[in-house]
């Protein structure tokens, strides 16, 4: 290393062969808004604590939802839709903890307390790429769309399966693991919670299971498998955070070709246990993502969504709520990145309609007009 150093710097001596003349000053970047996301890091240390991170997120935004059922109407707001903060730890020995907290998000952030209930909380061990144990409160990692963090998701809101046949964030363990050409996580997880804060409660609890796998086709598509099976006696006293489908079943895929993206989820709920609709029956659907980025910053979105029967969700709900059969959904929107998703601004128009509302022979329809700010940090 000596001999090209010497000869980098021989150009540099300019008469005093003792003397040696050296620009030591790099050229410095300008400093921008989005780098005010990088200063999030608490603490950084070489003992057990390695590092501790504050992190949060806000989404928020207008909608201008409209539909005729028992008189919805035209209904405009501002969503506080997701407010959230905490921490990130990295700890020795491969391990991390994640605490996070939601925070109150009444129309006027008028709520009784700041901190409304507990998200994640969660301890993960993983000392490989192959293999990791998670065990807390935390997201079961079913349907491609839910997979994915609300901080990076690519239509506005997710679509009506993931609000209709997935459960609530539930405390348990997952296991993740690599075999037979696959990627692996079996999850096993107590569907009660003890109050309204979301603390974990096992005592006459039931169960559920989980189980994924993800097979990379190539290096643009990625295929998945996802089952989840959900005990249903909601005999206990607690709140009960379970889907409503004793087995869910699903297929998807994510694909990436260039500037070009396809993702989707093929499922179908079997056995419903909600009293809203006909218990014991099945639902099935399905929804198809396409999207394109226009420029780096700048993306089009799209997606049709199907259910056979459920429930309106976000963004209907704001108008009204019914349980519908044969629903349709299709979006069509745009996202652009101000600091790529840590800042981003997401707007589109959503159009629903359903066969008919349950238990009438009325047809349902509504439009919502979305305009909404994501950030994280």
């Amino acid at each position: 290393m000596a001999v090209p150093a010497l000869v980098a710097a021989a150009p540099l001596f300019a008469g005093d062969p003792g003397k040696a003349i050296i620009d030591d000053k790099s050229p410095i970047e300008p400093s921008t808004f989005c780098d005010l996301f990088d200063h999030t890091t608490l603490y950084e240390g070489d003992g057990f604590l390695k590092s501790l991170k504050f992190t949060g997120r806000y989404h928020g935004g207008f909608i201008d939802t409209e539909d005729e059922y028992l008189g919805g109407g035209d209904d405009a707001l501002w969503d506080h839709r997701r407010f959230r903060a905490g921490f990130v730890a990295k700890l020795a020995n491969d391990l991390t903890l994640q605490n996070i907290y939601n925070l109150d998000t009444s129309q006027h952030f008028d709520g009784e307390r700041f901190v409304d209930n507990l998200d994640e909380f969660f301890i993960k061990w993983a000392p490989s790429d192959d293999f990791h144990i998670t065990v807390g409160k935390q997201k079961q990692l079913i349907l491609s769309e839910y997979r994915c963090s609300s901080n990076a998701i690519i239509p506005y809101e997710r679509s009506i399966l993931t609000q209709n046949l997935l459960s609530q964030k539930l405390w348990g363990a997952a296991v993740g693991f690599t075999g037979l050409g696959l990627n692996h996580e079996i999850g096993l997880w107590s569907t009660a919670l003890e109050d309204d804060f979301a603390w974990a409660s096992f005592e006459d609890a039931s169960a559920s299971i989980t189980y994924r796998a993800n097979y990379e086709l190539d290096e643009a598509t990625t295929l998945f498998f996802d089952y989840q099976y959900v005990d249903q006696d909601r005999s206990t006293a607690e709140i009960f955070g379970g889907s409503p489908y004793e087995n869910v079943f699903a297929l998807g895929n994510e694909s990436k070709w260039g500037r070009i993206g396809l993702n989707t989820d093929f499922t179908a709920g079997l056995d419903r246990q909600d009293g809203r609709l006909s218990l014991g029956d099945d639902s099935h659907g399905f929804q198809v993502t396409p999207y394109y980025d226009l420029t780096d910053n700048l993306q089009l979105v799209t997606r049709y969504a199907y259910l056979s029967d459920g429930r309106i969700g976000r963004p209907q709900q704001f108008a009204s709520r019914p349980e519908v059969d044969g629903l349709s959904t299709f979006f069509v929107g745009l996202n652009y990145e101000v600091c790529g998703t840590k800042l981003r601004v997401q707007g589109g128009y959503e159009w629903a309609q359903a066969d008919r509302l349950v238990g009438t022979t009325t047809d349902y329809e509504n439009g919502s007009w979305l305009l909404g700010i994501r950030t994280h940090w």
